[in-house]
């Protein structure tokens, strides 16, 4: 699941209009009607495809080329909260929706980074008036924009992350036809299988369970948009080979739907729309057919529970967090005033979250250590094993090397564009004026985030010796 990050979108009608172009057309109605006579079947099969891919390839072109897209205002005009950044200020001075928003953004981060396998998580969406699908402010469009910008250091994500943004336009159009009151659009997200891996893990997957991430999208009987997401570990335990691929195999032919040429990318780009009368629970449903087909729980080498009675468990944990949750919801805010570009918002989040999560292990057994990373899951354990003796000092000193080692991940994929802005547009700078003061002013070749030609730049220090970059592009960091 994406937090929302870097890039502020501001607002423009070309998307808009277009795609109330694309709505005017006549319906494939006859389509839509012989497809629903199936149970379970291929998204792209659907008519609707068509337009959904017609705009979702309109919205990628357009981030791609540093066009204005029509996410950062509503309908009304208000403005929106575009990125994690604009939701902490906002929520600093006392909007309670930007405060929501928030809290949203630290949950999901802090689930992903604490539990690996074996999870089942909801997160509750609304549509507004022009048909987006959002949260607490945020529309999916603006989180996927910053996606398509920030989350590609390695080339070989991009692919996920186009599909990811046509899976949005899917679903909205899905919801606009009606389609979800029956029917379930479901994700099998896979781990990478293009990366070595140390690539899998520099992107921020957990090589340990290389979990799939099956998430269902439907809208409830009380008529709320949801998307429920349960974590599936593609590996039995550490050492044992991947099984990912053939779980979604095997999940898809007992749908009668065929995966078995699909790359990991391609299965996020072709979801799957399911008739509720064959996942009567939830998501939960298709888990278990999964775990039938080798015998585990949730893909682990652990005995099998009641499914039903187990998302009653994950509800219960998730409430158990609530408190950590609300300490680095309080942190970032107190800290508001010490974020000046959106990258330094998701920097102080990883740190924070982090930090909360190697504290809490220590007293938390629920917690599987694994998931800080090798070195400092021994000091954590060691750490225990000093506190159950009755040293505290000890204890403390383990924890410490423990939060200096710690390498954990949330979403995967997160970039560091403004890292490469940082070092490379200076460096890049012609015919630069400049001060004793270390301000200046150039024209860059190129911006290494946008890779817009010929940006204006301007350079200057601020009072903690740090300098704030900024560009006529839009893009900008401290650094």
């Amino acid at each position: 699941m994406a937090i929302a990050g870097e890039l502020i979108v501001q607002s423009s009608t070309d998307l808009q209009t277009w795609e109330s172009e694309l709505d005017e057309q006549p319906e494939p109605c006859r389509e839509v009607e012989d497809y629903l006579q199936q149970e379970a079947s291929e998204f792209r099969q659907l008519g609707l495809e068509r337009i959904s891919r017609a705009k979702a390839e309109k919205f990628i072109g357009m981030v791609a080329t540093g066009a204005e897209v029509e996410v950062g205002i509503t309908h009304d005009k208000t403005p929106r909260n575009t990125s994690l950044l604009d939701s902490i200020r906002a929520a600093a001075s006392g909007d309670q929706e930007a405060l929501r928003s928030v809290t949203l953004n630290v949950k999901t981060d802090f689930m992903e980074r604490s539990i690996k396998a074996g999870h089942v998580t909801q997160i509750n969406q609304s549509v507004d008036s022009s048909g987006h699908i959002e949260q607490h402010g945020q529309t999916g469009q603006s989180i996927q924009a910053n996606s398509l910008r920030y989350t590609t250091k390695n080339p070989k994500m991009r692919p996920r992350v186009e599909a990811e943004t046509r899976n949005l336009f899917r679903l909205e159009e899905a919801y606009r036809e009606g389609l979800l009151t029956d029917y379930c659009v479901v994700v099998p997200s896979r781990p990478p299988d293009n990366m070595s891996d140390s690539e899998s893990h520099n992107e921020g997957f957990f090589i340990d369970t290389m979990s799939i991430a099956l998430q269902s999208t439907t809208v409830n009987e009380t008529g709320q948009l949801v998307t429920e997401s349960a974590f599936v570990a593609g590996k039995h335990n550490r050492s044992a080979p991947r099984q990912d691929r053939l779980l979604v195999q095997y999940l898809g032919d007992q749908l009668d739907i065929d995966t078995d040429t699909q790359s990991a990318s391609e299965g996020i780009d072709r979801p799957w729309l399911i008739s509720k009368s064959l996942m009567p629970n939830g998501v939960i449903d298709l888990v278990r057919i999964m775990d039938e087909f080798q015998g585990t729980f949730f893909g682990l080498d652990r005995p099998s529970e009641d499914y039903l009675s187990y998302v009653r468990e994950c509800e219960a944990r998730e409430r158990e967090l609530d408190p950590t949750i609300q300490e680095i919801v309080t942190e970032l805010l107190r800290g508001a005033d010490e974020l000046f570009v959106p990258l330094d918002a998701t920097r102080r989040l990883h740190a924070i979250s982090e930090n909360k999560l190697v504290r809490r292990a220590l007293y938390d057994e629920k917690i599987d250590t694994t998931v800080l990373g090798i070195e400092s899951a021994y000091y954590v354990q060691s750490a225990r094993n000093y506190m159950e003796l009755g040293d505290l000092r000890q204890a403390e000193v383990f924890m410490q090397k423990a939060e200096t080692s710690a390498d954990t991940s949330s979403c995967p994929g997160t970039g560091t564009g403004l890292d490469v802005l940082a070092n490379d547009v200076v460096s890049s700078g012609q015919n630069n004026t400049s001060s004793e003061s270390g301000n200046c002013e150039f024209t860059s070749k190129e911006c290494p985030i946008c890779h817009k030609k010929k940006v204006h730049t301007v350079v200057k220090r601020l009072a903690s010796g740090k300098k704030f970059i900024s560009g006529s592009c839009g893009c900008s960091t401290v650094a």
